[in-house]
């Protein structure tokens, strides 16, 4: 059987989890992996062959000499942006975690790159293949019409070190904690219309405040056809959590880390589908080597297909400065002009 030859930076927080789909795949060939902090990267390599880097720029160089494959990211994007611009010009695809860019326009100068050069740049949307969630990709089949919906996320992230740094990480918990549900929400009900959000900090007014990204946000949106959907996002939890609810003429779904629930309005007992995969990204992993190896250009979760969400989030921020409705679109226009505000 062919495998593809690869290569991952980044081994702290869901590097882990990469590491172990990789290794667990026999459709890759792990060439080498590489972290910035020695000790991880000797926790994480010991018991192994595989070659290891303290510095992103040369693992890419080397083992694109060597034949890579494909890369994978488990880096923040302030931490990402040069090496991907490396992985670009050399042809080699890459699969990187969410959210992929601090801004639309950084997403969007990635996915110019790799268009440029006609390697696949996918981002991870785990939930999209795990079979528990078969059922949220369709709710219409189950529910009917979906006319609203609600995404709550508690993370364990505080706001120390480059989270409380705007420069480095963009913005807040929005952003680097809710990313994965608003995708969600943008990839099944579409663009929204407008959105309205408010942020906050866990600093008491009048108190000094030395970070400059939101601990706590909330959005609403409104799409076409009468339909709304809201996120409330804070960090700072003691254990983290999510819960993703789509709520349609005939019943509700309800989408959490371990399982679907699937509720009628009718009555009876709820149908109860369980996560197979404990780790979420390994069955994404696993997609995008089968798509490689099959020769497909059209992998699923494209970069291009996350600047929607990228928009959304923007507008959000911008509507939290502003105090009023944004709209998402203006910050798809290639040429952006003043924003504008939808009425």
């Amino acid at each position: 059987m062919k495998r593809l030859n690869v290569a991952l930076i980044g081994l702290s927080g869901v590097g882990t989890e990469y590491l172990s789909a990789i290794q667990s795949d026999d459709q890759f060939t792990l060439l080498a992996v590489a972290d910035t902090d020695a000790e991880v990267l000797r926790r994480q390599t010991e018991a192994t062959s595989l070659r290891a880097y303290q510095d992103y720029r040369s693992l890419v160089v080397e083992t694109a000499h060597s034949g890579l494959d494909l890369l994978f990211v488990a880096l923040e994007p302030f931490q990402s942006i040069d090496y991907l611009e490396l992985a670009a010009a050399r042809g080699i695809g890459v699969f990187h975690k969410a959210p992929p860019a601090r801004t639309v326009e950084e997403a969007r100068r990635l996915v110019r790159w790799f268009e440029e050069t006609g390697c696949p740049l996918i981002v991870s949307r785990p939930w999209q293949f795990d079979p528990a969630f078969d059922r949220f990709h369709h709710p219409e089949d189950s529910i009917g019409r979906v006319y609203a919906a609600t995404a709550g996320v508690r993370t364990a992230d505080s706001s120390t070190g480059w989270r409380g740094d705007s420069l480095r990480a963009g913005s807040g918990v929005l952003l680097n904690g809710a990313y994965q549900q608003v995708d969600m929400l943008v990839h099944l009900m579409g663009m929204p219309i407008f959105v309205d959000a408010q942020c906050c900090t866990a600093v008491a007014p009048g108190k000094a405040c030395n970070y400059d990204t939101e601990d706590a946000a909330q959005l609403a949106m409104r799409f076409t056809g009468e339909r709304i959907a809201s996120v409330a996002a804070s960090r700072n939890a003691a254990e983290p959590f999510w819960q993703v609810t789509l709520i349609g003429e005939r019943g509700a779904i309800d989408l959490d880390a371990d399982r679907m629930v699937l509720r009628s309005s009718g009555g009876g007992p709820p149908e109860c589908h369980t996560v197979q995969t404990p780790r979420l990204v390994g069955p994404a992993i696993s997609a995008f080597g089968a798509t490689r190896l099959a020769g497909m250009q059209n992998a699923a979760s494209t970069a291009k297909e996350h600047l929607a969400t990228m928009a959304v989030i923007e507008a959000a921020y911008l509507s939290a400065k502003t105090g009023t409705p944004e709209s998402p679109d203006q910050f798809l226009s290639e040429k952006q002009g003043s924003p504008t505000r939808a009425r």
